[in-house]
């Protein structure tokens, strides 16, 4: 991941708050568990990515506001009140910079203010009053796990160094352990590794030969994570497919067995339902893309929109309020 260009980005819509006080998270960073709420993604719309929310039957699916800039990788609280995201600057306006907002798209507020290289990719802390996130600093060339006080503002290293890159930070629900995905080779080396918030225990999960996807999540009760295998065609005939894997990279089970590779069926991870029922996740069909779910024993697969050449991107699902 080439974190020096950011896709595009910048100043929100209207005047941007400042850091956001009061805010009520009490929760996991992993799909928490509770009443299934509604699903949150980033579509594409006009050149430039917009966040949407549908309910999980497929209907009543909504535009959250407005951002100049693309907004992507979004995560729920964990009482289905707020959303954060990040907020990749327009041309013009370089860096990334990571944004709360209600759950109907208003409020919104840039937490991080990032102008120079990237910070983004967001998921909330068990105890609700932390953000981990990931930074790219442009001077250094160094790619990090970080996490920061929602209230406070107060910062921390988790883990990072030059050698290869770290995205897609996830806490688990006991919030004993950060999931995060470590590129060796962008696009065809990728593997999950975790580490404890205060920095040790690093060690890796999966073989980075398994070209794992930047997105993966854990279940609402801590015991498997899912994610997506051969996510860049690295071997070009075999397709992207959804596992589910125990913390420690045991217990491999294969959810969807798709073939063809790229242009054929493909599927990537999203994440659990509140309940840890059912997957969300990205649907591919001949270059176009839909929404939908499967049983956590990769039985009943369900549509929930119809097949697009916009693909539905970074799926989270929430808890009902």
């Amino acid at each position: 991941m080439n974190r020096s260009a950011p896709l595009a980005a910048v100043a929100l819509a209207g005047s941007v708050l400042a850091v956001l006080a009061g805010v009520s998270l009490t929760e996991s960073a992993a799909t928490t568990a509770g009443r299934n709420g509604r699903i949150v993604y980033a579509q594409e719309v006009g050149g430039h990515f917009q966040l949407f929310t549908i309910r999980p039957n497929g209907t009543a699916r909504a535009k959250l506001g407005h951002v100049t800039g693309d907004a992507v990788h979004p995560d729920w609280s964990p009482d289905g009140t707020k959303i954060v995201f990040e907020l990749d600057h327009p041309q013009g306006t370089p860096g990334c910079s990571v944004v709360i907002m209600n759950a109907d798209g208003t409020g919104l507020t840039d937490l991080t203010g990032m102008r120079t290289g990237c910070e983004g990719q967001p998921a909330f802390t068990p105890d609700g009053q932390r953000i981990v996130f990931m930074r790219f600093d442009d001077a250094a060339d160094v790619e990090s796990i970080q996490s920061m006080d929602l209230t406070s503002g107060d910062r921390r290293l988790v883990t990072g160094t030059k050698d290869s890159g770290r995205t897609d930070p996830n806490v688990s629900p006991d919030g004993n352990w950060i999931t995060f995905i470590r590129i060796k080779k962008d696009s065809e080396l990728q593997a999950v590794f975790a580490v404890h918030p205060d920095g040790s225990g690093l060690h890796q999960v999966t073989p980075f030969k398994w070209e794992v996807a930047i997105k993966h999540d854990w279940s609402p009760n801590g015991k498997r994570i899912v994610l997506t295998t051969n996510a860049d065609w690295a071997r070009p005939r075999k397709s992207a497919n959804l596992v589910t894997i125990r913390p420690d990279g045991s217990g491999l089970k294969r959810l969807t067995r798709f073939a063809g590779g790229e242009h054929a069926t493909n599927a990537f991870a999203g994440s659990y339902s509140p309940d840890g029922r059912r997957i969300v996740f990205r649907l591919e069909k001949h270059d176009k893309a839909a929404l939908a779910t499967i049983g956590r024993d990769g039985r009943h697969l369900r549509l929930l929109t119809k097949f697009r050449e916009n693909k539905p991107r970074y799926i989270d699902w929430g808890t009902a309020r």
